[in-house]
């Protein structure tokens, strides 16, 4: 397979007969998914898109989501996926730099188009699916079925993915058809891609996280479709479907096995569970392992490069499960020190990836994609560490490392300590401007549903486990962690907050 069309055209791990993908009452064999491809490409080009164009897309998880991903990229336009949860102002910020010739949507976004048609004068059409007049079914109808031959390369960029990232200046990230299929290819044996799988689409596939579902479509697999996340929905599901994998950001997985109806619930066609795009504390984990069993792996990577660097597998994970693992077949992951050079066993460093899942570069954006891919490498920005045989551990962030009193306060190490206190549910670390200290440590902390706790009982319990300068001097209590689309906490908005705090 050269380009993402051969993925549903020419591939034998495809049975034409089996099901693909279920989306509540509609069910799509392979045939059906390949015959709408073929349709949905051809009304594009009828309605004028060409090589290079750009198509936007802002729908909820839906199975006319993914045909679309591989109409688009098949008739070699370039798929520009929204976050639905943006607001139109930030929707219209984001296709004025994508530049997009056609949008398709749904009747749910209705003021978010209005707002995007009267600000980006690119966008000269707008097809709605799931429309009461039919308007996308009704142009998928009157196309053609003929096979889509379209001239296209390996290196011809299939998609663009705004990354949220924990900035408010969302860049595009450039992937190409090759990037796609290099990641397929370096995940396909950790996470047992193959027609057997039956995955659950949880996370939106707006973002990176799509990867596990088109990976399945790949491998000749299926996958059933959650609109938007829902853990009794989740777990109903699972039952009923006999989902043995899926993907999960954490927050997720602390809403599925909080749940409390959890075990009512026959979750045990689970084989594998895949978490990634935040941390998780050893607390939570193994409150997971105990509801679930030894079924998780958990995944690093960015949107540039394609979702996937590393994943600890299910068999190192009982043993590793703070480590990210060695790298993916094919993707290279080092950790390299201030120096440049690559960090001794237990020395810390930038974590960096070199693959052909990594991304082209940065749509109209020069300076960002040298600093990004200086050397050869994509620079990831996050630090880490890693032992003598390669196994990486993700320390922080750069950009979130607490420097108090000239000492680094690492939050990852104090958010270890709070999630093993029984009433804490979730935690977030961060530094504050501080007169004496320079930076101050602060904790955000959820509080386990019916649970508990004073500031002063946390800070007792974090002193009794760190060194007193690690230990938050203020701990405040939140409903929820602000988090952008891909899971991440937003620190930069706890930062804020927690700075006008008296």
């Amino acid at each position: 397979m050269q380009v993402l069309r051969d993925v549903l055209f020419a591939n034998p791990a495809i049975d034409p007969a089996r099901e693909a993908l279920a989306d509540g009452e509609v069910r799509l064999g392979f045939a059906d998914l390949q015959e709408r491809v073929c349709r949905a490409g051809n009304a594009l080009i009828a309605a004028g898109i060409g090589h290079g164009d750009r198509v936007a897309v802002l729908l909820d998880n839906c199975h006319e989501f993914v045909e679309l991903f591989y109409a688009v990229t098949g008739i070699g336009a370039i798929f520009v996926p929204l976050n639905y949860r943006l607001s139109a102002e930030e929707h219209a910020a984001i296709l004025g730099d994508a530049g997009p010739a056609i949008l398709i949507s749904s009747p749910g976004y209705q003021a978010n188009v209005a707002h995007i048609r009267a600000q980006i004068a690119s966008v000269r059409e707008v097809i709605l699916v799931r429309d009461g007049d039919g308007d996308y079914e009704a142009r998928l109808a009157a196309a053609t079925t003929a096979p889509l031959t379209v001239p296209l390369r390996p290196a011809d960029t299939a998609a663009l993915l705004y990354t949220s990232g924990t900035t408010s200046l969302p860049k595009g990230v450039m992937l190409s058809h090759a990037n796609y299929l290099a990641d397929y290819a370096n995940i396909a044996e950790v996470l047992g891609i193959g027609p057997d799988v039956v995955n659950l689409q949880i996370s939106p596939l707006y973002h990176a996280a799509a990867q596990h579902t088109f990976a399945q479509v790949w491998g000749g697999g299926r996958t059933v479709i959650v609109p938007k996340f829902d853990p009794g929905r989740v777990l109903e599901l699972i039952e009923r479907e006999a989902i043995n994998y899926f993907f999960v950001v954490p927050t997720m997985l602390y809403n599925i096995l909080d749940h409390p109806d959890f075990h009512r619930f026959d979750t045990s066609t689970v084989k594998l569970v895949s978490y990634g795009a935040a941390p998780m504390t050893e607390a939570r984990r193994q409150d997971a392992v105990a509801k679930f069993g030894q079924v998780f792996c958990h995944a690093y990577g960015l949107t540039e490069c394609t979702a996937h660097a590393s994943i600890l597998g299910r068999a190192d994970h009982p043993h590793r499960g703070a480590s990210i693992g060695r790298g993916l077949p094919g993707s290279e992951v080092v950790v390299v020190g201030d120096d440049g050079e690559p960090a001794p066993p237990g020395g810390t460093g930038e974590i960096r990836i070199r693959g052909g899942q990594v991304m082209a570069g940065y749509w109209n954006r020069p300076d960002a994609t040298a600093e990004a891919l200086a050397g050869g490498w994509l620079h990831t920005g996050d630090v880490g560490t890693w032992d003598a045989d390669g196994f990486v551990r993700v320390i922080d962030r750069k950009k979130d490392i607490i420097i108090s009193g000239g000492a680094n306060v690492f939050p990852k190490d104090v958010e270890e300590v709070l999630a093993r206190h029984p009433s804490v549910a979730e935690v977030a670390v961060y530094g504050v401007p501080d007169d004496n200290w320079g930076e101050a440590v602060q904790a955000a902390v959820v509080l386990k549903r019916e649970q508990r706790a004073e500031a002063e009982e946390l800070i007792a319990f974090a002193r009794d486990h760190l060194a007193h300068f690690k230990a938050p001097r203020q701990v405040r209590f939140l409903p929820a962690l602000p988090r952008n689309p891909s899971g991440k906490i937003l620190k930069r908005s706890l930062r804020a907050e927690g700075t006008q705090q008296p």
